[in-house]
């Protein structure tokens, strides 16, 4: 597989365009991305989405229109933020077609060759997750190279995150995993979960 990165909008938020021989999967398409995707993409298979701040979203409705047929897949606590400008920051709203629902767990399905799974991990937003696609977890905005992400924005939750946080640390690792964040530089799994203490004791 191949792996494109680029940041995007005043936030800097990683876009991801991750590509095998039967096609491509967009993740987060923020501001200004929709050029670059459709430019990087022969046959795209899905929009994923880790979460619904409107920096991870913002082309969704650009691409919807250019890519008629593509499938958006949410977590389904954060549907609302896809479907209404909620923060007034002039999103154009976009309805995802398939809702992600993890109950502070994980859900596996597959998308052509690619096998996808969805961890639930709400508390800088209620539908907060990660990515998991072979050896790459996308984070969105809730793990970071040596941080994590705020819990004190509207809808976020400082006890949810707590216990996300502690659910973060007892993931399995059999093999570790690169962490692509929404922002910034690339981290590893085990590495994260070893910092994350820090962050426990801060909430």
């Amino acid at each position: 597989m191949e792996l494109l990165i680029k940041a995007f909008g005043a936030p800097q938020t990683n876009c991801y365009i991750l590509k095998n021989t039967r096609g491509e999967l967009i993740i987060d398409p923020g501001i200004g991305a929709t050029q670059w995707v459709l430019e990087n993409t022969k046959n795209p298979l899905a929009i994923l989405v880790t979460h619904g701040h409107y920096d991870h979203i913002w082309s969704l409705a650009d691409l919807k229109s250019s890519l008629s047929n593509i499938p958006i897949y949410c977590p389904k606590e954060d549907a609302f933020m896809l479907e209404s400008d909620c923060f007034q920051t002039g999103l154009n709203p976009c309805i995802p077609n398939h809702l992600i629902e993890c109950k502070k767990s994980s859900k596996t399905f597959s998308i052509h060759d690619f096998e996808i799974t969805y961890w639930h991990f709400p508390g800088h937003t209620p539908g907060c997750s990660m990515i998991e696609i072979d050896s790459a977890i996308f984070s969105g905005d809730f793990i970071f190279h040596r941080s994590i992400g705020r819990y004190d924005f509207p809808y976020s939750n400082p006890k949810d995150m707590k216990d996300s946080l502690m659910r973060f640390q007892q993931i399995p690792i059999n093999v570790d995993k690169i962490i692509y964040p929404g922002h910034g530089e690339k981290t590893s799994l085990l590495q994260e979960q070893r910092n994350v203490g820090f962050w426990i004791q801060k909430i």
